[in-house]
């Protein structure tokens, strides 16, 4: 792990290209307490059912991290949007987005309107990009 000596972030690679910048957590939610209040059911159930949480926020987004960044999350007005990276392929109709990013990994995108979707099937595709380098 390489950390920087100017935010005390941590990374993978050394010398990792970054933004030092932090950006208050509560500036995400501003006129969004609707999608706040999906964020924190998010975190929560991951904490639950995958393990601890380190959340960094970005003047872009907010990192979710173990050893590394397995998610990266956009707080929209009325959902939450976030990205999660596997090695294998996923079909399914929750996915909005997904770019191939080498043979065995795969970035997905997709959207939480409702609390319900932080269902099962969900979490389980958090835990293996949680676990993908642990």
């Amino acid at each position: 792990m390489w950390k920087c000596p100017k935010c005390n972030r941590e990374f993978m690679k050394n010398k990792q290209s970054h933004s030092c910048v932090f950006f208050p957590i509560e500036n995400h939610f501003k006129n969004k307490e609707s999608s706040k209040i999906l964020f924190t059911k998010l975190i929560k159930a991951i904490e639950n059912r995958i393990g601890e949480v380190k959340i960094e926020s970005l003047l872009c987004c907010i990192h979710l991290l173990s050893n590394y960044t397995f998610s990266g999350v956009w707080i929209l007005k009325d959902r939450v949007r976030l990205d999660f990276r596997v090695d294998y392929k996923i079909e399914s109709k929750r996915i909005v987005d997904k770019q191939n990013l080498s043979k065995n990994r795969n970035l997905y995108y997709l959207e939480i309107k409702d609390e319900k979707e932080i269902d099962n099937k969900l979490l389980n595709w958090i835990k293996d990009s949680y676990n993908i380098h642990n």
